[in-house]
Order: structure tokens, then C-alpha cells, then sequence
């Protein structure tokens, strides 16, 4: 893939709507030569955006909502769990590890779409004993969690302590305030 060139442009590369093609012939072989692989490698990405463990990063979406001279750009982390609670509750927050996945929640802070997954890999002994399932806040009776701006709190009814866990959240910094 390319490499970005400009860091403050963080889903470099975009494809540009406009080319200066070179008159010389071998100067413009070699540019569309350079363009086709450089649109390879944007298009194969498929995907803009990186899921950093307890680190915001911009995902991609852009959201327009209550008035569309205002666009927004979402961002998304998540938080990995290495041992579920054992049929009770983990209380995550800035200063525990693993940690809460967002820093810096303002007023103007709007949650989009938060979800979690479970897995058990399959033993040693072979496949057929793994479990994976998902969850939101309340879905799956095994577990659920409830989020504030500061607070993460995981809840389970049975042991989950051999389960990996994440939560995705994808969220919206400027949100509310101006619409």
C-alpha cells in the first residue's frame, strides 16, 4: 500500500478527481504507470480506517445529520479483555488495564454504534469446542455491559473468565452542539 505523505491527512491516499497527464510519451507512460498502481493500492484497501486498542482513531464515515453544511467524521475504538469477569462485574475506566476506550469525552460527544464479542478458541484437542458470540448492552443472557462518558461496566451471570472479550465503539466527537 502507499504510505500516506502528508500525517495530517490520515486517509491519504484519496484518489484526485483531476490529472495532469505529460505530453512526452515516456514521461506519460511512466505516470500512468505510477497512477494504475497507485489506484490498486487505494482501491484494494477497501477498508479507511484503523481499530486501535483504548486509542481513538478516525474511521472513515462521514456523518450529516440536522444540518448538512456541518460534516462530521467518525472515529472508532475498542478495548480488549484477556479473561471475562467470573459471574459478576469489571469496572473499566481510565485507570485500569485494560483501560476505557475513549479519552476526552466532551458535550458535543454522540456514541453511534458500540457492540461486543466473546470468543473461546477451540482447544487443543480440536475443533467443535470453541464458542464465539456476540453482545450489545443487553442481547445475550451470558453478558452485557453499560457505558457512561467515564465508566464501562461488564456484566456476566455465568464464567466467562476463559473468554477473550472486545468492545467496539464507534462515536462522533462534534455532535451536538451548533447542529
Amino acid at each position: 500500500m502507499t504510505i500516506p505523505t502528508n500525517p495530517a491527512e490520515p486517509f491519504s491516499p484519496f484518489l484526485p478527481t483531476t490529472y495532469n497527464i505529460p505530453e512526452e510519451d515516456d514521461r506519460g507512460k511512466t505516470f500512468l504507470q505510477d497512477q494504475l498502481a497507485y489506484h490498486s493500492d487505494v482501491i484494494n484497501d477497501k477498508k479507511i480506517g484503523v481499530y486501535i486498542e483504548e486509542t481513538p482513531t478516525l474511521n472513515g464515515n462521514k456523518h450529516w445529520y440536522a444540518n448538512t453544511r456541518v460534516t462530521r467524521n467518525g472515529y472508532q475504538s475498542f478495548v480488549f479483555i484477556n479473561g471475562l469477569p467470573n459471574a459478576g462485574v469489571l469496572v473499566l475506566t481510565a485507570a485500569t488495564n485494560p483501560a476505557y476506550p475513549i479519552d476526552n469525552v466532551q458535550k458535543e460527544f454522540l456514541m453511534w454504534h458500540v457492540w461486543g464479542t466473546a470468543s473461546l478458541p477451540p482447544s487443543a484437542q480440536g475443533a467443535g469446542d470453541g464458542d464465539f458470540f456476540s453482545f450489545f448492552n443487553q442481547g445475550d443472557a451470558r453478558i452485557s455491559f453499560t457505558m457512561t462518558d467515564l465508566v464501562l461496566t461488564i456484566t456476566t451471570t455465568v464464567n466467562l473468565s476463559a473468554y477473550y472479550g472486545f468492545i467496539v465503539c464507534e462515536f462522533i466527537r462534534a455532535g451536538t452542539n451548533g447542529i
